[in-house]
């Protein structure tokens, strides 16, 4: 928080509270609402029948040597969705620049790198360890459904960036129509693959792809621009 205040508009810096007390504050709801959303989640997905994290249930069970393969899998597919993002942002910048926000990226380099650490936590928490399941569990037990499912929460994840979206471009008025199908559809087609990396390898691997293309796309996207 006291990386990223210096980089928000001068009407969203004002806090109710002193800054450390503000920080201790914040901690404590995301520990609590983000332990209550994973303890959820992880129910949803045993009676979903999916194996959570089976690096993690190795570890904790000791009943097998866990296997880090599928991390490093989850770590390649991050990297090549930061470039991906990369790639298609410089494209929009060059045909429709006044389409995106001047200001994409935190600050600073360490600034991006403890807003990658905590939005690839806590987003795959909410978006894949509980909303996913829920929808899982929700919808009948049929391929087409598991699609659905995969498709609605990627298309929520992407919805969930409006709110930074509009700040970034100083207002709901001045966010031009084309940008919601950029936040929308880059967003989504991201939330497609931390998704499939969550239904193939679990919970770590959808973090850590989530943080590998954040770490891409903020840090080196700081680092570039």
């Amino acid at each position: 928080m006291p990386l990223l205040l210096p980089s928000l508009p001068p009407e969203a810096r004002k806090l109710p509270l002193s800054l450390s007390a503000f920080c201790v504050l914040l901690a404590l709801q995301m520990t609590v609402l983000y332990g209550l959303f994973a303890f959820v989640g992880l129910r949803l997905a045993r009676m979903n029948k999916l194996e959570p994290s089976s690096t993690f249930s190795a570890l904790w069970s000791g009943t097998k040597q866990p296997s880090l393969m599928p991390i490093g899998y989850a770590g390649f597919v991050g990297f090549a969705c930061g470039a991906v993002l990369l790639s298609a942002v410089a494209m929009i910048r060059m045909l429709a620049p006044h389409t995106l926000p001047t200001m994409l990226h935190p600050p600073s380099p360490i600034a991006a790198l403890s807003a990658s650490v905590a939005g690839s936590f806590g987003e795959e928490i909410l978006c894949r360890l509980l909303l996913l399941n829920l929808l899982l569990y929700c919808m009948s037990k049929t391929k087409v459904a598991n699609i659905a499912a995969l498709g609605i929460s990627a298309l929520i994840f992407g919805a969930l960036h409006a709110p930074a979206f509009i700040v970034l471009f100083g207002g709901l008025e001045h966010v031009p129509a084309i940008a919601w199908a950029w936040l929308i559809g880059l967003n989504g087609l991201l939330g497609l693959a931390f998704g499939l990396a969550f239904l193939k390898w679990g919970i770590g691997a959808a973090i850590v792809a989530h943080f590998a293309t954040d770490l891409v796309w903020h840090v080196a996207g700081a680092l570039t621009t």
